[in-house]
């Protein structure tokens, strides 16, 4: 929170790109590399793509939002994925290659949609921040509405824990969440608030996407957490699983319903 308010935006480009390379440390361990040579390549590459990538931001916004909409694609496929193969060993992530690439296409949007949220915003970091008190809310609510009320489960193969009602929850808290900062912050008014709070459902749907997707990739390599650099909490990706598929969504959106 401090590094929002107070570092400028290269500062904290490198604060958020030291994040993305803890999460694709554990990624690539997720994936099958065992060696720390490779993981530490695997690291390296994803950064320079990350920079390299980032280097458009500034002056090619056409570039910038073909880069999302892939990641919007990658992402749906990912939720036909998740919905319709129960088997660990097909599909999305059957082979270690298909783990890395997509690794690259988690954390690398992630990255350059964060800083772009942040550079495009003449009141950074509002824009940034809503985004990190959605997902955080949504995933307040669908484990309060999941713990209360929750019996049906949503992918029960990948996390037996989740359930519809807890999506409902999650729901219904981002559409309270979005009204109330759309009004008093944004003021928006009917069409555009309707958009607002629109974007935000899609977006925290979207969340539990991310969320899923990692438990994936952990079933497949048979761990429970990410990584251990956080006690009690796992590894870095368990921290930001939902981000990895809401944020560059949310900057997609931004772009195509507002013209930021």
């Amino acid at each position: 929170m401090a590094a929002l308010f107070y570092l400028p935006l290269s500062w904290i480009t490198l604060f958020f790109g030291a994040f993305i390379a803890l999460a694709a440390w554990e990624w690539a361990a997720l994936s099958g590399l065992q060696r720390i040579p490779a993981k530490m390549a695997y690291v390296i590459c994803l950064l320079l793509f990350g920079l390299l990538s980032m280097n458009v931001i500034p002056n090619r916004e056409d570039l910038v939002f073909s880069l999302f909409s892939a990641t919007a694609i990658w992402w749906l496929w990912a939720l036909v994925e998740l919905m319709t193969r129960k088997e660990m060993n097909r599909g999305l992530f059957a082979s270690v290659t298909g783990r890395l690439a997509g690794g690259i296409l988690v954390l690398v949007p992630l990255w350059v949609a964060s800083v772009y949220l942040l550079a495009s915003d003449v009141n950074r970091p509002r824009l940034l921040l809503y985004l990190f008190v959605l997902v955080w809310a949504a995933d307040t609510a669908a484990y309060i509405a999941g713990s209360l009320m929750g019996k049906t489960k949503l992918a029960p193969h990948i996390s037996p824990g989740k359930t519809l009602e807890g999506v409902a929850g999650a729901v219904l808290g981002v559409v309270l969440l979005a009204w109330l900062c759309g009004t008093i912050l944004w003021e928006y008014e009917d069409s555009r608030l309707a958009l607002w709070i629109g974007l935000s459902v899609i977006t925290a749907l979207m969340s539990v996407v991310g969320d899923l997707t990692e438990s994936k990739l952990k079933r497949i390599a048979g761990v429970k957490d990410s990584g251990k650099l956080l006690p009690g909490h796992g590894g870095v990706l368990d921290r930001i699983d939902a981000l990895t598929a809401a944020v560059p969504l949310f900057a997609l959106g931004t772009i195509f319903l507002f013209k930021i």
